[in-house]
């Protein structure tokens, strides 16, 4: 290793040194869409503990006991064929337009701009984005 910022990465069939870079952000949450997101809210609250939380309308967060993740429930009610379901991160950012840029130039395609119905602390409007990584995986970039 060349730098203290190194990082070994071992697999049982290679060795590779990768340059630790500064991130952008912390995922929040993950964050499955669902057509009723009460009900499956509940659902993972039986299993994992937690208490359902009603942030806005379509929006229900399972708030974790101690050591748990955050897990949320986004209603969405585009069709889905039975074998798949969508699931995406929300990565909080302190610079949407830095962060932007950064996932764009890693590849990423942005496919949405939102602002969040509940506002900031201060009563701001809390903007994100919607993108998919090279993969076609969805995930947001959130202001925080």
């Amino acid at each position: 290793m060349t730098a203290a910022t190194d990082i070994d990465v071992t697999s049982p069939r290679e060795v590779r040194t990768v340059a630790a870079v500064a991130a952008i952000g912390w995922i929040r949450e993950v964050v499955l869409d669902c057509p009723e997101p009460w009900a499956l809210a509940r659902f993972w609250a039986g299993l994992l503990g937690g208490t359902p939380v009603e942030w806005y309308p379509g929006w229900v967060t399972l708030e974790p006991p101690p050591h748990g993740q955050r897990l949320s429930f986004q209603a969405s009610s585009a069709p889905q064929p039975r074998d798949t379901r969508r699931v995406h991160f929300d990565i909080l950012v302190g610079d949407l337009a830095a962060a932007h840029d950064r996932v764009v130039a890693a590849g990423a395609v942005m496919t949405a701009e939102r602002v969040s119905p509940r506002p900031g602390p201060a009563g701001e409007p809390i903007g994100w984005r919607v993108y998919r990584d090279p993969a076609g995986h969805a995930f947001c970039l959130v202001a925080r």
